[in-house]
């Protein structure tokens, strides 16, 4: 291993983020092509370890391998179970398929309005937010690197079916406290209204 290759596995691991190709160009001033062939470099070596190296928009991350998935998913089952409802599980199932996708077009698909569950996957750093670049005025939503590190993901070319899906990312739901209203219940709540239309002005939510 080289002294540069050492350089950017430490800067990818200190980062514990995606990390922009641009930044590690400007960090290590190497040439583009150069900096790909040294990440390859990475990424190939790494494939068989419990440490694997992912890609996605020229952003990285250091990430579990997917073979370790179980094991990994065990260790954080407890707080996923408080995250993920069955509205979520079938939003960010939307959002992983067809991405990018504008919230008018998630909410033609469920038929209900989706603010309230777009707004805590944005929270909880499943999904983010960009503006469209077919339209300014628009806004998209796209799965993140955790989401898909959570997937155990490497790549958006070999996305599980929805099988799959589910069972990798739905929990058991854990009975609400005496008095206190379940989480569907609160989703319901929020999503009495009809699908909105506003997305389309660009207004942020």
């Amino acid at each position: 291993m080289n002294d540069t290759q050492s350089q950017i596995e430490s800067i990818l691991f200190a980062a514990s983020r995606p990390v922009k190709l641009g930044e590690l160009v400007k960090t290590l001033g190497l040439g583009k092509t150069e900096l790909l062939e040294l990440l390859e470099k990475i990424k190939n070596e790494y494939s068989a370890r419990g440490i694997n190296l992912i890609e996605k928009d020229e952003r990285y991350q250091l990430v579990t391998n997917p073979a370790n998935g179980p094991a990994v998913g065990n260790f954080n089952s407890a707080e996923l179970r408080e995250k993920l409802t069955d509205a979520s599980l079938e939003t960010l199932a939307i959002i992983l398929y067809k991405q990018p996708v504008s919230r008018a077009e998630i909410e033609a698909i469920r038929g209900v309005n989706s603010q309230y569950i777009l707004r805590q996957l944005l929270i909880r750093g499943m999904v983010e937010k960009s503006t469209s670049s077919e339209d300014s005025r628009r806004y998209v939503y796209k799965t993140t690197l955790e989401f898909m590190t959570h997937l155990g993901i490497t790549d958006m070319k070999n996305l599980p079916d929805f099988e799959m899906l589910t069972r990798a990312v739905s929990l058991p739901e854990e009975p609400p406290l005496p008095g206190k209203k379940s989480n569907d219940e609160e989703l319901e709540k929020n999503e009495n209204a009809p699908a909105s239309q506003d997305e389309e002005s660009g207004i942020k939510n």
